[in-house]
Order: structure tokens, then sequence, then C-alpha cells
């Protein structure tokens, strides 16, 4: 069994980097969580154009005109929000 001796300045340089890759670590997951939000954020986002989406394709079918012009205005409403969400 081969035994490494350190002195105390490679001892704290070995701790140092040690504690340096913690953080590093920590980061990488904080950026990892924060990209997981944003990705259900946009999920849900989607999912609501999606649903106006449909409620226009329905409007369109019965020839409810009046409906389908304001489910398209809400529908626009909603793009312009997430265009600013995803603009800032």
């Amino acid at each position: 069994m081969i035994v490494f001796a350190l002195n105390p300045a490679q001892a704290t340089l070995w701790w140092i980097a040690l504690a340096l890759g913690a953080v590093v670590v920590a980061v990488v997951v904080a950026l990892f969580l924060f990209l997981s939000r944003l990705l259900h954020d946009i999920g849900f986002g989607l999912a609501a154009i999606d649903e106006m989406a449909e409620r226009v394709e329905r409007g369109s079918a019965t020839s409810d005109l009046r409906a389908t012009a304001s489910t398209l205005r809400e529908l626009r409403e909603e793009i312009r929000v997430h265009d600013d969400l995803l603009s800032t």
C-alpha cells in the first residue's frame, strides 16, 4: 500500500481545489434548476397557445366568426406576453 505524505502547503492547495470544485458543482446544479424551470414555463405557455389555437379551429369550423375573432385577439395577447418574456 502506497501512502503519500503531503506537506501543509500542498494539503492547503488540495482543500482549496476541493472547495472550488464543490462551488462549481453547486453553480452547475443551480443553472440546471433554472433551465428546468424556464423549460417548464415555456411548456406551460405553449400549452396555452395550443389550447387557443384549438379554440380558433373550432370557432372557424362552426362559422362563429365573432368567437374566432375574440379568440384570435386572446392568442395575439398571449403571443405578445411570450415575446416579451423571451426578449428580456
